[in-house]
């Protein structure tokens, strides 16, 4: 089991490709993200950098508080873009093999962490309207089914 960082909302970034090194803060609330980034030139190196990183990540938890611990449900329903379909995570597809296309309508959601489940409905079989009803139904089932 891995043991909890020391410096959390805080990670280390080396590129030596784009001469990027230094720290990088983020802390999310439920509405925003909050994000920063404290170079080693800037700071005077990397302890200061590191120093003044755990500053502003002490000042940002003060400002916005401790971070809540969500379920994984709630986070499965945030809606994160506008899709054809309107609801997250109720897709629109197209298969193509040489000739033949199918169409269909995609539920997706994850009962278990690491694990995801797709049901998919056809569109010749179904209809386009029934099968995006059933892709609809299969998500909220699916997310009902989730620990």
């Amino acid at each position: 089991m891995s043991r909890p960082s020391k410096t959390p909302g805080i990670c280390r970034i080396d590129q030596p490709s784009h001469r990027t090194h230094g720290y990088f803060v983020r802390l999310h609330s439920r509405r925003k993200i909050y994000s920063a980034f404290f170079a080693d030139k800037k700071n005077g190196g990397r302890k200061k950098a590191l120093v003044a990183a755990q500053a502003h990540y002490r000042k940002l938890r003060t400002m916005v508080g401790l971070p809540r611990q969500d379920s994984r449900r709630w986070w499965a329903e945030i809606v994160r873009r506008k899709g054809r379909s309107g609801i997250q995570g109720v897709q629109w597809g197209v298969r193509r093999n040489g000739r033949k296309t199918w169409k269909y309508w995609q539920a997706t959601w994850s009962p278990k962490p690491y694990i995801v489940r797709r049901k998919q409905f056809s569109v010749r079989k179904h209809g386009a309207q029934k099968a995006r009803l059933l892709a609809i139904r299969a998500r909220r089932a699916g997310l009902k089914s989730m620990k």
